[in-house]
This record gives C-alpha cells, sequence and structure tokens, in this order.
C-alpha cells in the first residue's frame, strides 16, 4: 500500500487520489460494513472538493454488503456524533481531512454512540481488510441510501441545557468567523441567530478551495485579526474544515495560541465537570486551569480516539487537547467547536470581561513545537533510541516519550497522520525551551 497512506484505530489518511482514492475507500468501507454487519451506518462529509467522490465509493461498499445508509451530507462532524448518540444507527463514516490541507483526506469510522473506535475494533477491521473477506448480499438484498437532514434546532435546544443562553443573548457579542470554507460555514448564521450573535463571516463559502491552511491557530488568523479590528469585534474564532477544532481572537485583533481553547471551555465549564481528561502533548495551562476549576485532570495518549476512551473509562465529564479540542460526555462524544465557543461566550458574558483580561490571568509558558520528517523506516528506531537514552529520567512512554523536568518538559511521539516526529517543549522561559531543542537535535543528529 501507498506510504503516504496512514492507518489509525479510527480509520485511514492519506493524499488523494495517489494515497486515498476510491478503491482504498471502497476496501476500509467494505471492511466496516462487514463487521458491523447489519443496519444502518450514518454517513457525513466535510466540504473538500475529494469528498463527494470518496462518499459515494463508501456509499457503495455498505449497500454492497446489504447495510443502508443515512447521508447527512456536507455536515460538521461533531454534528453527526451528537445525532448518533440520538439515534440508532450501526455506525458512522466520515470523510474529512480535519485540519490536514488539501490534497489530503480521511476516512474516519465512529461506533454506534458516535465515538471513535476502540483499538480492539480498529484492529478487527484492519485485519477484515487484509484478509479481503468482505459481506456481500445478494442481488435483492442490497441496501440503500437515505439522504437525511440534521436537526440543528434539537442541537441548539441541547446546547442551551449546557450554557446560560439568557446570559449569553445579553450581552450582544461581536464577532467575526472564519470557517475556513469548512463544513460549519452553512450554520454560522443559525448559530449566531441562536445565540444573538452581531456576526461578520469571512472564507464562508463552502464551494471554493480552502483560503489558507484549515488548521485553526495564530499562523492562519491574520484575516480574522484584521476584520476584528476593523469592525470592533468582541471574538473571533477559526475552525477547521469539519468543526471539531477551535481557535481564538481577542478583542485587540490579536489571535490566540489553540491552547487556551481547552483551558478555557475547563473555566466555562466548571458546573458540568469534575474529573477531565487530557493527552501528554497539551499544554501546563490545562493543568493550571483544571486545578483553578477544581477540575480532576488525568493524561493520555494523543488522539481523540483515546481522550474519549479514557474518559469513558475512568467516568471523566469532559476530555481535549491542545489542538483547541474539547468535548462534554453529557452533550456527545466528539470534540466541537461550536459547543467550545458557546462555553467560551457563556464565561465572558458571565465575567463582563473582554477575553484580553480573562487570559491575562493565565500563567505564561514558553511553548515550541516541531514537526520532524523521518522516513517511516527509521521512526520507531529513533524512538527506541530516545527512550533508552532518557531512561535515566524515567520518561513516560504511554505515548512516544515525556520528559518532565523542574522548569520544563518535552513530549516526543511518532505523528498518527504523517511520516514525522511530533515533538513538543514547553517551559518557564525561553532558554529552558532553547536549551532542550539543542539537547534534542544533538542526541536525533540534526
Amino acid at each position: 500500500m501507498n506510504e503516504r497512506v496512514r492507518i489509525t484505530v479510527s480509520g485511514i489518511r492519506g493524499q488523494v487520489p495517489d494515497a486515498l482514492n476510491a478503491d482504498t475507500v471502497s476496501g476500509f468501507a467494505s471492511a466496516f460494513a462487514t463487521f458491523l454487519e447489519k443496519g444502518t451506518i450514518a454517513f457525513c462529509r466535510d466540504s473538500r472538493a475529494s469528498s463527494p467522490m470518496l462518499s459515494m465509493a463508501a456509499f457503495s461498499a455498505a449497500t454492497a454488503a446489504g447495510l443502508n445508509g443515512a447521508d447527512f451530507g456536507c455536515l460538521p462532524t461533531p454534528f453527526l456524533q451528537f445525532q448518533m448518540k440520538r439515534e440508532s444507527f450501526s455506525g458512522g463514516i466520515v470523510l474529512t481531512g480535519g485540519h490536514n490541507p488539501d490534497p489530503w483526506n480521511a476516512v474516519l469510522l465512529l461506533s454506534e454512540r458516535g465515538n471513535y473506535l476502540e483499538m480492539t475494533e480498529g484492529m478487527e477491521i484492519f485485519n477484515i481488510h487484509e484478509a479481503s473477506i468482505f459481506k456481500k448480499a445478494a442481488w435483492n438484498e442490497l441496501g440503500a441510501v437515505e439522504r437525511k437532514d440534521f436537526p440543528f434546532d434539537e442541537y441548539c435546544r441541547r446546547l442551551a441545557e449546557v450554557v446560560r443562553l439568557k446570559t449569553i443573548r445579553e450581552r450582544r457579542f461581536k464577532v467575526v468567523a472564519d470557517p475556513c470554507g469548512g463544513a460549519v460555514a452553512p450554520y454560522l448564521q443559525e448559530f449566531a441567530d441562536f445565540l444573538n450573535l452581531d456576526l461578520t463571516a469571512i472564507n464562508d463559502r463552502i464551494d471554493r478551495p480552502f483560503p489558507h491552511p484549515p488548521e485553526p491557530n495564530q499562523a492562519n488568523a491574520s484575516q480574522t485579526e484584521a476584520v476584528v479590528r476593523a469592525v470592533g469585534a468582541d471574538l473571533g474564532f477559526l475552525t477547521n474544515s469539519d468543526g471539531s477544532r477551535l481557535s481564538l481572537v481577542d478583542e485587540k485583533g490579536r489571535g490566540q495560541n489553540e491552547e487556551i481553547t481547552l483551558p478555557l471551555c475547563l473555566l466555562a465549564g466548571r458546573r458540568h465537570i469534575k474529573k477531565a481528561v487530557t493527552t501528554l502533548s497539551t499544554s501546563s495551562l490545562t493543568g493550571w486551569a483544571a486545578g483553578q476549576a477544581g477540575i480532576s485532570l488525568l493524561q493520555t495518549k494523543v488522539g481523540q480516539s483515546a481522550v474519549i476512551a479514557a474518559m469513558s473509562g475512568e467516568g471523566a465529564e469532559a476530555g481535549g487537547e491542545g489542538s483547541g479540542s474539547f468535548a462534554l460526555a453529557e452533550f456527545s462524544l466528539g470534540y466541537d467547536a461550536f459547543l467550545s465557543l458557546a462555553l467560551i461566550l457563556d464565561k465572558l458574558a458571565a465575567d463582563r470581561q473582554p477575553l484580553s483580561t480573562v487570559l491575562s490571568d493565565f500563567p505564561r509558558f514558553v511553548r515550541r513545537k516541531i514537526n520532524l520528517e523521518v522516513p517511516p523506516e527509521k521512526l520507531y528506531r529513533l524512538m527506541d533510541m530516545l527512550e533508552d537514552e532518557y531512561r535515566k529520567e524515567n520518561p513516560d512512554c504511554t505515548d512516544g516519550v515525556r520528559v518532565n523536568r523542574k522548569d520544563a518538559w518535552f513530549h516526543i511521539r511518532p505523528s498518527m497522520t504523517e511520516f514525522m516526529l511530533r515533538i513538543i517543549i514547553e517551559g518557564k522561559s525561553k532558554a529552558h525551551v532553547s536549551r532542550i531543542e539543542d539537547e534534542l537535535n544533538e542526541r536525533m543528529g540534526q
């Protein structure tokens, strides 16, 4: 199989068409349908040009196995996860590249509850795929795909049970939204009307190429920053192509690190949360916010599947990552940018403070993210070497290698979506971070 295809517990990811195409999607969808055996699969996709084509391949595979399909069309992934918690589907298939730029796309597989698959389920589907033993229905027992509409009014009604809707509406926030032409774009105005927001939307056409990389972060926030300043907005926000990640721009037009989304959500949602889960790569800001909110915080592997599984296993009410991701179990089992934004607006309205003032109380950490491309045949040999190098510092090897020091920590792990090492260093000063970066460069021969 093409080396640019990445297979994880939740599905497959790769570049279209060389790595990810109708054939690869059909094969994995056939394996998933064979695993499910019967029932109806819920489908949705993001706004990428390749997503409709790949969706049709998935439809064909599912119906060929005798399963039915419920097609929600172009829809944010967390919306489908929300609905799957409330309807009886056998599983879900989402076509979305999330934060990855074109020409990337992915096939994400969901359980009947709407969460990413657990490790054992993912391995079973992979084994079915490798054996190529797929269920094939008789000509008169084929499945059918039905178009379905997402009940956004029900989503909003449920959201009103999580936030103080009256407080938000009375504030009449002026906001700037940049969905990067993604799947949340068609829902922006209705969402704004529900929260009584004065909305200015940019990059909200889903029929055009992405205007910038669809990862919501400071690097991609320049347009939102400019518009926030121009219209005098209270807040700006960016989402990725499937509405699972959120980053913010404050009222002064300054883009914020995506790492602040999770801490803000924990502080805003403290009424609902006693225990939360995050990952080994997430900023210490999250631990600080959890402490402020009286929330017990656990760490696990990187990725939505690991976080949601740990939430379930530990009885945690919430979870998220430093990528701008947050999930609240009572709402749904997926990362949801609209939920995150509503909670943050709730806090700003209740505190009667602008975002910059709220963030002025946050501790300051220096953070460095490094993506190091490594050939796949060398990736895990390099990880073994690093684990051995740092053995005397008792590293956490739950997911790669994390080393905690007095004034800094660093985490090195293989990417789940690309052939590279993801390195995160965080410390109390630039000097602490620079010393560790130099040390890692020397040990890895860079």
